[in-house]
């Protein structure tokens, strides 16, 4: 049997529940139309699962009462048809196990409130695809900054960069080829320039990206 108390502004929504999800072994036990009814109602309750709107009438957001929900032992699904990453990351990171639109159907908040209860996180359709966007952004853009576009180095630069590549310091790069230690900290910095990186690690995976460490020759070993 599945506990969950519901504070959600369809009062449809909340009946539909109440009915389907009896045969399913899901009850209501308090529905809250105001955030302090919603926080006396977990405390008093403790339900396995409260589902959420995360606005009120009020002017109060989910935000605000995640963790008084979580501190009784309830899960949280919130309701929100906020599209910005912010808002969902902020929501997911108070504590939220699920992230559902009000168009969800009553079915599948059902069935998120079961995966919920038992230990699962659910993002609807809209939540997933946010996510999955910001991962590739911090993926993509953090390790490979304009891969789409081939920088042009000098063979100096190359030479800088394939000593990078190494993991030579820039003592040893400087010993490599010969030059002084400022000469390699200048290449250093055209070749972020360059390539839009702040990192030796991104200058690397953005070259490998775009082959630009392909059959570039070693001049000295880095044991030399």
């Amino acid at each position: 049997m599945t506990r969950i108390v519901i504070a959600h502004r369809s009062t449809f929504i909340r009946d539909v529940i109440r009915l389907q999800g009896v045969p399913r072994g899901v009850y209501v036990v308090g529905e809250a139309v105001r955030p302090t009814e919603l926080i006396d109602l977990c405390r008093s309750e403790c339900p396995d699962v409260a589902i959420i709107e995360a606005d009120f009438e009020d002017g109060t957001e989910v935000e605000s009462l995640l963790a008084l929900v979580l501190a009784t032992g309830a899960r949280a699904v919130v309701v929100c048809d906020d599209p910005s990453p912010e808002r969902l990351t902020r929501i997911l990171a108070l504590g939220a196990s699920g992230y559902l639109r009000h168009d969800t159907t009553p079915d599948q908040v059902l069935e998120a409130v079961e995966a919920v209860a038992g230990g699962a996180s659910v993002l609807g359709p809209t939540a997933t695809a946010t996510i999955l966007e910001q991962w590739r952004r911090l993926r993509e853009p953090a390790l490979l900054p304009g891969v789409g576009v081939a920088p042009t180095l000098t063979p100096r630069e190359l030479d800088v960069l394939v000593a990078m590549a190494d993991g030579l310091p820039a003592k040893l790069v400087a010993r490599r080829l010969g030059v002084a230690i400022k000469t390699v900290e200048n290449h250093k910095i055209r070749i972020f320039d360059k390539l839009g990186v702040r990192s030796q690690a991104q200058a690397v995976a953005l070259a490998i990206a775009h082959g630009l460490l392909a059959a570039q020759p070693a001049t000295i070993s880095a044991g030399e």
